[in-house]
């Protein structure tokens, strides 16, 4: 039994030391994508819209979003038909940007081009019936899935094209341990494998 306890010190010496070493917090990242003429086509989810995947990182968890966009509503269609569903990749969280529907003095009921830029933060959303978070993680695959759709398919082919559009998202990803922390696990490990071998010797003499 005396052989366990130095064992058992060293291991909770290593355990502590890890701790203490700590984790970085967690990081406040930005991606920006820019993409230009971008179809919208049908309604959500329908074969020929486009769809564009951003990898932010596994368990990224989206907070900010800013955008610069000049869209043409064809003929026929309305910009505030226009939209981008921001998910995670298999769309169980959902996050729906008009970018007319409240930037234009009419409500974009019109076709056309107009440009619109803005931010919001999704932390702390008002979106005019209640306030609250809208932030949310997009998942294992680290995926930020956007689908270009429209609310009303008005005419043949593409109702609204995105001549130019620039997004900007906020993130944060998960703290990871340091890597001093990591080496002074392994340190700890290996003096925990040592004793165990003194330990081990001094039964066999014993």
């Amino acid at each position: 039994m005396k052989n366990l306890k130095p064992v058992r010190s060293v291991m909770f010496a290593a355990i502590a030391a890890c701790a203490i070493g700590g984790a970085a917090n967690a990081a406040d990242l930005t991606k920006t994508v820019t993409l230009s003429d971008v179809a919208s086509n049908t309604y959500l989810s329908w074969e020929g819209n486009t769809v564009v995947e951003v990898d932010l990182g596994a368990q990224s968890h989206l907070n900010t979003f800013a955008w610069d966009v000049t869209l043409t509503a064809n003929e026929g269609s309305f910009l505030n038909e226009a939209f981008v569903q921001l998910s995670d990749s298999q769309q169980w969280n959902q996050l729906y940007f008009l970018p007319s529907f409240l930037a234009d003095p009419d409500g974009g009921y019109h076709a056309g081009t107009a440009q619109y830029s803005g931010s919001v933060d999704f932390r702390h959303l008002d979106t005019g019936a209640e306030q609250g978070d809208y932030s949310f993680s997009v998942g294992q695959d680290g995926i930020l899935r956007l689908e270009f759709a429209e609310n009303i398919d008005g005419v043949a082919g593409a109702d609204a094209i995105w001549n130019s559009a620039t997004f900007t998202f906020g993130y944060t990803v998960a703290a990871v341990p340091e890597p001093a922390s990591y080496g002074m696990l392994l340190l700890g490990l290996g003096a925990v494998g040592a004793v165990a071998r003194r330990g081990k010797s001094l039964v066999v003499n014993a």
